[in-house]
């Protein structure tokens, strides 16, 4: 990220909230190390988790902490302990809401993407696809992007660029696509279509994650995605990581469903290797400009 008014300080404060599934008390004082390692203050519901079957607690109370989080205006940024499931219950509540001006840092991924299209799309926010809470709590991602979300989030060096691989023949071609990104998980991208916060790649850049999702199923979302007309405007496709999906009986067809897809595109799809659920979650924001590279040498740069 360069060149983007966003950006926190030491001794900036981070509202942090649970709008999805639940986790073990033991990660928020983990996480309070982690945030104070990076010499930040936090912010932290003292009722984060409550009783509820489906998620951290219920549709109310984490409305209410959402909603607290987005209009502090002593935070610079909200910080979602977790993905998992429970995000997209919010969306309803949170159309009531009068749009904040105040626009601050919004970090998650996974069940998040929900928050972050109805941010981007209703709001006009910029958010930040990357390291969940949890996972920087408890190093359970790569300390490279732990590193590169941190010069994201402080503005650390003027660019940060990622190497991609061309997936199909419009990719291969020596050209730039200068425009932004939106996106986030398959499933969360198919479940806003028929929304009124539906995602709209259009002159964007598509980013699309999955993890533990069989190839016919992957296949399928994917199709949605091309009859619903979301792919018609994009100008570009980046596929992240898409992990698990093995067969009951052994195997793993995603990666060759992936190939089938990007080769009847009439796009350019690349792949971004290390972003969305695997050992490395590299961070990737949503809306600022960036320069997408093709060709031999295909990167990813914010401008």
């Amino acid at each position: 990220m360069s060149k983007n008014n966003f950006s926190l300080q030491p001794g900036d404060t981070v509202d942090v909230i649970a709008p999805a599934s639940g986790c073990h008390p033991e990660v928020i004082e983990k996480f309070k190390t982690f945030l104070t390692g990076w010499k930040l203050k936090y912010h932290i519901p003292e009722d984060i988790f409550g009783s509820d079957l489906l998620c951290a607690n219920s549709d109310e109370k984490r409305f209410n902490q959402l909603s607290a989080a987005l209009s502090n205006s002593h935070s610079k940024a909200v910080w979602c302990l977790l993905g998992g499931y429970g995000s997209p219950r919010l969306l309803p509540l949170l159309e009531k809401l009068k749009p904040i001006a105040q626009h601050k840092l919004f970090i998650g991924f996974s069940d998040i993407t929900a928050l972050h299209i109805f941010l981007q799309m209703k709001w006009g926010w910029q958010t930040i696809h990357g390291p969940s809470g949890r996972q920087a709590a408890l190093s359970q991602v790569s300390a490279s992007s732990l590193n590169s979300l941190k010069k994201m989030l402080f503005s650390e060096k003027n660019t940060l660029t990622y190497a991609l691989q061309p997936l199909n023949k419009l990719a291969e071609n020596d050209s730039t696509i200068t425009t932004s990104i939106i996106g986030g998980n398959l499933s969360l991208i198919q479940t806003s279509i028929g929304t009124r916060w539906q995602i709209n790649p259009t002159d964007k850049i598509l980013f699309i994650e999955e993890t533990n999702e069989r190839a016919y199923k992957v296949d399928r979302m994917l199709g949605h995605l091309k009859q619903a007309g979301i792919l018609d405007q994009a100008k570009a496709i980046i596929l992240g990581d898409f992990t698990g999906g093995a067969e009951p009986g052994g195997g793993n067809f995603v990666a060759d469903t992936l190939k089938i897809f990007a080769e009847h595109c009439n796009i350019p799809v690349l792949h971004l290797a290390g972003a969305g659920h695997g050992e490395s979650n590299y961070p990737i924001s949503f809306g600022p400009p960036v320069a997408l590279q093709m060709g031999n040498h295909s990167s990813l740069e914010w401008i």
